[in-house]
């Protein structure tokens, strides 16, 4: 009998071995045809968001960056925006003063539009403001002096401040933590693309006869396309992956909603503002990094977008040519910008340490064109192209935010401070290039934008050390008696309970 029950055991055991490795064999196909099907819907995110967000964005990039090309084809001239003072010395202040008014409608909205556009079906509201501000970019043409341009540029700041943190939340909805740094980069490098196909149409328009100044075609073709555009975010972007029924069946739909809760990034969707969210970011110190990081770099783009046309032209070229010769900086802006979200999705944790080497760049472009001769023309041209690649740290910067801050409140306010912190850099930059500065090659630019440079750095190796202190301590209190269990109650439940970073003790952050 005993060798018999023996047997039986063993049978038993063998079964339950074939049985087991069936259950296994089955949880492998399952888990394969998942990740195929996760494919193809990631896939198909790509192929309906990337082209009209990285679109939209240039659109927005180029309606706030005519007014560089415009600068060469009259309108300082025509808005009465510079002065000569007496002893004949030009001045260009209040050129800067439009460029920065455009910062001041920006920072002004930036904010309340990042936790307005979490009230709202986000795509119709997106959709909503561009037809405004394209009709604000038509409306440049029948503005007559200096004052009537400011007003003008508050508007369209207050307008367009909405694309950038709208767009960071849609890239977060739809997308993991491991893939946004990517998306963030496709979109973001529309500055680089736009920049080219502008200098290429605005070219055109520099040649155009008829009663109109060149520079009232550039805003009559931008605005008008951008209102038709505007339709286009409408159809076409869904407000949220639970509402996409138009592109994405039920089953594609669940694995949307799976892929958010694996990403824990909180609430997706219309949601109530949370004020123990709002006092969780107002104390938390990688906000106010982040605000800094954003500020610093945007210095860099008064001798990139506001002058840079201005700048090229004192090299020695005339204005058609310059508006040309500034296409390949638009390449650089891409390229830079490409490699280093790439890099960043590549490769785990490397991220704070990719923000001071995508600065280097941009150190050695200032010192080009400040320390170079300039007799040949060619030395402080290949310094400027190199000014551009400043997008790449700060797509890196919106990157590290995204994925190290979470809950839907705490996201907006996150997004908002950064893009405060680039209406700042915005505002103080075209005040730094000062014209009667053109015989020592415009100096106090170069300085500021080193500096700037140096101070990004830094900040980026400060949040590395205060992000490996907290995971480390949230691994010591897990290891202490967090419960495994409650770890995936919160994961299952993240959607739903929508918690902050700070409150979800499982949350780690990416490096």
């Amino acid at each position: 009998m005993d060798q018999v029950a023996t047997r039986c055991r063993a049978a038993t055991n063998l079964q339950g071995t074939k049985n087991g490795a069936l259950l296994d064999d089955e949880k492998a196909q399952d888990s394969l045809a998942y990740q195929q099907a996760e494919r193809r819907v990631v896939w198909k995110i790509d192929l309906l968001l990337m082209p009209i967000l990285t679109t939209s964005f240039g659109i927005q990039y180029w309606d706030k960056a005519i007014l560089s090309s415009a600068s060469i084809f009259g309108i300082i001239k025509d808005l009465g925006l510079s002065t000569t003072s007496p002893e004949g010395v030009v001045s260009t202040l209040r050129y800067s003063t439009a460029n920065s008014a455009f910062y001041w409608g920006y920072i002004v909205a930036v904010l309340p539009f990042a936790i307005l556009l979490q009230r709202f079906p986000i795509a119709k509201a997106l959709s909503l403001i561009i037809f405004f501000w394209g009709v604000t970019v038509i409306l440049t043409v029948v503005v007559t002096d200096y004052k009537g341009l400011i007003v003008q540029r508050v508007f369209l700041g207050l307008l367009e401040s909405c694309v950038s943190p709208g767009f960071v939340v849609i890239t977060g909805m739809f997308y993991k933590k491991s893939e946004q740094a990517t998306r963030l980069g496709i979109w973001y490098s529309a500055t680089g693309i736009f920049s080219m196909l502008s200098g290429l149409v605005n070219f055109g328009l520099g040649h155009a006869g008829g009663s109109l100044h060149p520079w009232k075609y550039m805003y009559l073709f931008a605005g008008a396309f951008t209102i038709v555009w505007a339709s286009v975010v409408f159809y076409f972007i869904p407000d949220s992956p639970q509402t996409s029924h138009r592109w994405f069946n039920e089953e594609e739909r669940a694995i949307l909603a799976r892929r958010s809760r694996e990403s824990m990034i909180g609430a997706i969707g219309p949601t109530k503002f949370k004020w123990n969210h709002a006092r969780e970011a107002v104390t938390d110190i990688k906000l106010y990094i982040f605000f800094l990081q954003g500020a610093a770099i945007y210095v860099c783009n008064g001798g990139v977008t506001a002058f840079g046309a201005r700048i090229v032209s004192s090299f020695g070229y005339s204005s058609l040519t310059t508006i040309v010769i500034l296409i390949p900086g638009g390449a650089f802006t891409c390229v830079s910008i490409y490699l280093f979200s790439w890099l960043s999705d590549k490769y785990k944790n490397i991220t704070t340490y990719l923000i001071p080497i995508s600065c280097i760049p941009v150190l050695v472009g200032s010192l080009v064109i400040w320390l170079a001769s300039w007799q040949h023309r060619g030395v402080p041209l290949f310094g400027y192209y190199l000014l551009p690649t400043f997008g790449a740290p700060y797509v890196l910067v919106l990157a590290s935010s995204a994925v190290n801050v979470a809950g839907s409140t705490k996201k907006a306010i996150a997004a908002g401070a950064i893009f405060v912190g680039y209406n700042v850099g915005n505002i103080v930059a075209p005040y730094l290039v000062l014209t009667p500065e053109k015989p020592i090659h415009y100096r106090t630019t170069w300085i500021s934008i080193i500096i700037c440079m140096g101070i990004t750095s830094v900040l980026s190796l400060i949040l590395r050390l205060v992000l490996i202190r907290e995971n480390r301590r949230r691994d010591a209190l897990q290891g202490s008696g967090e419960s495994n269990e409650a770890i995936n109650v919160i994961e299952q439940r993240q959607e739903e309970l929508d918690l902050t970073d700070g409150e979800n003790k499982s949350f780690r952050y990416s490096l």
